[in-house]
């Protein structure tokens, strides 16, 4: 047993020297560590190639790689599995999870003054605004012809589907999809008049 862990092949190491080398790495001896480092090495710099996380460099990448490993030598069942898939798999996840991690920081809001904003009220203009706006757009309604007007209010003011006021209708769902855009763009020209 010895022997194995002087063995400084990492190439030629077999699940037995593996084992070896855990348990001594975790019994304290520095020499069985950095060789089980050294093993993981060229892994750790392809896989810290692979990600891009924010704050971190390169150098910050590999040093978390080699923190998962020592990571994974203390987390190792002894006689469980093979140490070497094990690692592997602890390295990429943790990666994995480094990445995550900042994902989800980004995605929180950061700053707590728009959590504290005053819902706005309504003065009277902006409902003069709105009146005006809605009087405009149901003038523009009642112009259309009767099939466009009904399958406007059908599916926006009554909320069913198309596929219904079609029925309804007795027009296919093809036609009334395209008189609802017709009906629709007729409406949008009306509200950009003024």
């Amino acid at each position: 047993m010895e022997q194995s862990i002087k063995n400084t092949d990492t190439s030629k190491l077999t699940k037995a020297d593996m084992e070896a080398l855990v348990k001594s790495a975790r019994d304290g001896n520095s020499e069985s560590m950095e060789i089980i480092l050294n093993k993981f090495n060229y892994f750790i710099i392809k896989h810290a190639g692979k990600y891009i996380v924010p704050s971190h460099d390169f150098d910050d990448l590999i040093q978390h790689g080699f923190l998962s490993i020592i990571k994974a030598v203390y987390l190792y069942k002894l006689g469980s599995n093979n140490f070497t898939t094990y690692c592997t798999n602890a390295i990429i996840n943790n990666y994995k999870a480094l990445l995550k991690g900042h994902i989800k920081h980004f995605r929180e809001i950061q700053n707590e003054a728009i959590l504290s904003l005053q819902v706005y009220d309504f003065t009277l203009e902006d409902e003069v605004i709105a009146y005006d706006e809605t009087k405009r757009i149901m003038e523009a309604l009642n112009k259309l012809p009767d099939e466009e007007k009904n399958i406007i209010i059908g599916v926006y003011l009554q909320h069913r589907p198309l596929t219904e006021v079609a029925a309804t209708l007795k027009i296919s769902y093809r036609q009334a999809v395209e008189i609802k855009k017709k009906a629709l763009h007729k409406l949008r020209q009306a509200a950009n008049r003024k």
